[in-house]
């Protein structure tokens, strides 16, 4: 009797420990739920805040003081060219706290809401003059960038990077004519139609060909053909030149000033496109000649290409002497070329500003001899009646003339034997081989 009261008190012990336990489990996940259900849970962020364990409107107030700390921090600003226009953060920047409080997920990385107001926003393009040509939807997702993180530093956004381009907007053209052979370039048209000049990037033509592995595909003088159309395309821009060569003699296919020399692993054409955004080389092969079009963005400055200082060079006559001609007989050898010099420079104009004058490069092209190759027999007529010393090689001491005569005809006091010297001075006997019959 006594062991069945035990067993029943201890059952009655063991009932009343389970309830109190139960009890305590259920009460505070009641209370929880009753009397918590604002607080976030452990890893609940909005934006970059941690809003762990605090209530809705703790987490609103929290919010508040970060971007209040925010709006003076660092400053948010947009460059267009040299200038540099500031975001009044206050006023462009627009957040909504309680909305941003309300959707967050517990244990969730959530987004701090922030719009820009349009009316500020608005009025900042219209300061840079550029409101027409930029993607105004672009930029505004990424002026939200530092707002939507409460970033703390300087950030500056580039207006150049948001210019709407038209591809096909051509900014210069060259035609290349008079070239021997255009089988190359018709296999470069058809290979390599579309060369791209990235932005802030320099472009070195033997390198572009090396990295695609085609540079043994094409002659020097194709390379050549093919590089002063890229240089006369750029000349028109802010285009920079980095390194260009030319040639001895000017070729037919290029005019002066244009011409751009390469000689694989010697001579190279490198350009620099300092634009913040890419432009396109078109080539195309056509009954005019060999084509290239620039094509991008429109450029804020107008340039143009002036030649100044210019000079041609006649070339001199060499003779040479060959006992195989007949008598009389007189080849030219070498046909003789001017020479020129030349300065071209760069006309730089844009609004509000005053014209630039840019020194760009000095060519320089020798001019080139004629050779005539005479018999070293002299025609009869002029044994027979010779017309005066000077006409007969075999009779170089001329007649002395009364002293009176030679005053009278150089008031200068030079004699005529003098200035006969000065005439003759050809280099009569420069290279004389003999010329082969042929």
């Amino acid at each position: 009797m006594q062991k069945a009261n035990m067993a029943k008190l201890f059952s009655l012990l063991l009932i009343s420990v389970l309830m109190i336990s139960l009890f305590s489990t259920a009460g505070a996940k009641t209370y929880q739920a009753f009397f918590a259900e604002d607080s976030f849970g452990e890893g609940t962020l909005i934006g970059p805040v941690d809003i762990s364990g605090l209530t809705k409107e703790d987490a609103k107030t929290i919010l508040s003081a970060e971007i209040e700390a925010w709006y003076g921090l660092g400053q948010v600003s947009i460059v267009v060219e040299d200038d540099l226009y500031p975001l009044e953060k206050r006023n462009v920047y627009q957040f909504d706290i309680p909305k941003s409080v309300d959707a967050a997920i517990n244990k969730k990385q959530n987004p701090l809401l922030v719009t820009i107001q349009d009316e500020q926003y608005n009025h900042l393009i219209k300061e840079t003059n550029h409101q027409e040509e930029i993607k105004i939807e672009e930029l505004k997702h990424d002026l939200l960038q530092p707002a939507e993180t409460l970033h703390p530093g300087e950030v500056a956004f580039n207006l150049s990077q948001y210019v709407k381009v038209d591809e096909r907007n051509v900014i210069s053209q060259a035609l290349i004519t008079n070239v021997r052979d255009e089988s190359e370039l018709l296999k470069w048209v058809k290979e390599l139609g579309i060369v791209t000049l990235p932005a802030n990037t320099p472009f070195s033509l033997l390198t572009y060909l090396e990295e695609i592995d085609v540079l043994n595909k094409y002659s020097n003088e194709t390379l050549s053909v093919i590089a002063t159309s890229i240089y006369s395309s750029v000349l028109p821009t802010n285009f920079d030149i980095v390194e260009r060569h030319i040639s001895n003699e000017l070729p037919a296919y290029a005019t002066f000033g244009n011409e751009a020399l390469i000689e694989k692993e010697k001579k190279d054409l490198i350009i620099f496109n300092k634009n913040p955004y890419d432009y396109n080389l078109v080539f195309s092969l056509t009954e005019k000649g060999f084509e290239v079009q620039l094509n991008g963005a429109e450029m804020q400055q107008t340039v143009s290409i002036s030649i100044r200082d210019e000079e041609s060079f006649e070339p001199k006559i060499i003779k040479q002497y060959d006992s195989t001609l007949k008598r009389g007989q007189v080849v030219n050898k070498q046909k003789g070329l001017q020479g020129k010099v030349g300065k071209i420079y760069r006309i730089v104009k844009e609004k509000g500003q005053l014209d630039q004058k840019i020194l760009l490069a000095q060519d320089y092209y020798p001019p080139k001899p004629v050779i005539e190759v005479h018999s070293i027999l002299v025609p009869e007529e002029e044994t027979q009646n010779p017309v005066g010393p000077e006409q007969n090689p075999m009779n170089p001491i001329p007649n002395p003339s009364p002293e009176g005569e030679n005053q009278e005809s150089n008031p200068q006091g030079d004699t005529k034997e003098e200035n006969r010297k000065d005439n003759s001075d050809t280099d009569l006997w420069e290279n004389p081989e003999p010329m082969q019959k042929s």
